[in-house]
């Protein structure tokens, strides 16, 4: 049974249109003060949880988060639909970026979302809504984003922030010392991106200690830049989801079960499965199978299963062609691969992301 859809909190599809609203001056669903200016700061793999977690590493970041809203970053929790949900203002469904890696049925082809867009996968096949930039740039606001130079000219930079100018900066000192300059200009709307840490929380974990040098770097970077706000600027800090640790010991391997032979490909993350069969398969009996094969272990759902429990919006006509036939969550702290689909690098991934966990989808919203 799926748990319940968090209702008390705010939605991150909300973070950034609500700096857009605000800086016009309109009502906003965050409830964000009129500024002249606004930056949405987003840290890749932060949850509230990992804040927590890190103490005193992060003692500016846990000091502001007591006083704070949490965010519900939607599902699945991946950075893909985290940030499509973010920069269009609606849930995954409502936009067809439904998870990381999916497979285009009218083209009989897999799709990494964040690495494959580009020439041969135009963006707007798969994002075709008008996006809060787009809007933005049309109200006659200057609209940046802020981010490392290997993103500026990605399908997905193109697909979620269209009519933001990329100005780039490598290291997350000089990201914060460019967006403050920026803020100083009346009308301006700016998206700072920070990936480091959940690269860092894939490879090595979010309790390594070099996972805990960046979020201490980050936690010192961010209280200085936050407390020194050019004069009539606003800011939100905020995160696309957070991370848990996961060991080899709670992997679950998908090949070898008999109710795999007709697969054709398994999408989305290890902590969210999603699984894609020749056509014609029979939904109900292979429902049955799984449930037999990973009893205890992993729960299967169907996209019509989340949907009507409000974990994803009701599907669009793309979103449809890129969903799965069914949908696997894994239990606890487990994931789950299929060895014949998944790289070694994949396999060795420490932190993990992409559930229903609270430590998954619930991310700060600390407002200046």
């Amino acid at each position: 049974m799926l748990p319940s859809v968090p209702k008390s909190f705010g939605r991150l599809s909300e973070a950034y249109l609500s700096a857009f609203l605000a800086l016009q001056g309109k009502s906003n669903p965050l409830a964000l003060p009129s500024r002249q200016s606004y930056v949405v700061i987003l840290i890749d793999g932060l949850g509230i949880s990992n804040i927590k977690s890190a103490g005193a590493h992060a003692s500016f970041l846990n000091s502001q988060i007591s006083n704070s809203k949490s965010l519900f970053s939607g599902f699945p929790t991946t950075t893909a639909t985290s940030l499509a949900s973010f920069a269009t203002g609606t849930g995954a469904g409502g936009h067809a970026f439904l998870g990381y890696r999916v497979f285009d049925r009218a083209n009989s082809r897999v799709i990494n979302l964040l690495n494959d867009l580009g020439e041969d996968l135009p963006p707007s096949t798969y994002q075709n809504l008008e996006t809060i930039s787009e809007q933005a740039q049309r109200a006659g606001l200057s609209v940046l984003t802020v981010g490392p130079a290997a993103y500026a000219n990605s399908g997905f930079t193109r697909a979620t922030m269209p009519a933001a100018k990329y100005l780039t900066s490598q290291s997350i000192e000089e990201r914060f010392e460019v967006a403050k300059a920026q803020l100083a200009i009346p009308g301006t709307l700016i998206y700072l991106y920070v990936p480091e840490l959940d690269q860092i929380a894939h490879r090595l974990g979010v309790g390594s200690w070099k996972w805990l040098e960046a979020v201490e770097l980050l936690d010192s970077v961010s209280a200085k830049f936050l407390h020194s706000l050019p004069r009539g600027a606003g800011a939100i800090l905020t995160a696309d989801h957070g991370v848990i640790d996961v060991p080899v010991s709670s992997h679950v391997y998908l090949d070898g079960l008999s109710s795999m032979k007709d697969l054709v490909i398994i999408g989305g993350d290890p902590r969210v499965g999603y699984l894609y069969f020749e056509p014609g398969v029979d939904i109900v009996s292979k429902i049955e199978s799984l449930q037999e094969d990973l009893a205890g272990l992993v729960d299967v759902f169907t996209v019509n299963d989340l949907v009507e429990a409000g974990w994803l919006m009701p599907l669009s006509e793309t979103a449809w062609n890129l969903a799965p036939d069914l949908v696997l969550l894994p239990r606890g702290n487990r994931v789950v691969y299929h060895r014949n689909f998944a790289s070694a690098k994949a396999l060795e991934m420490v932190g993990q992301h992409g559930g229903l966990t609270k430590a998954e989808w619930e991310v700060p919203c600390i407002v200046f």
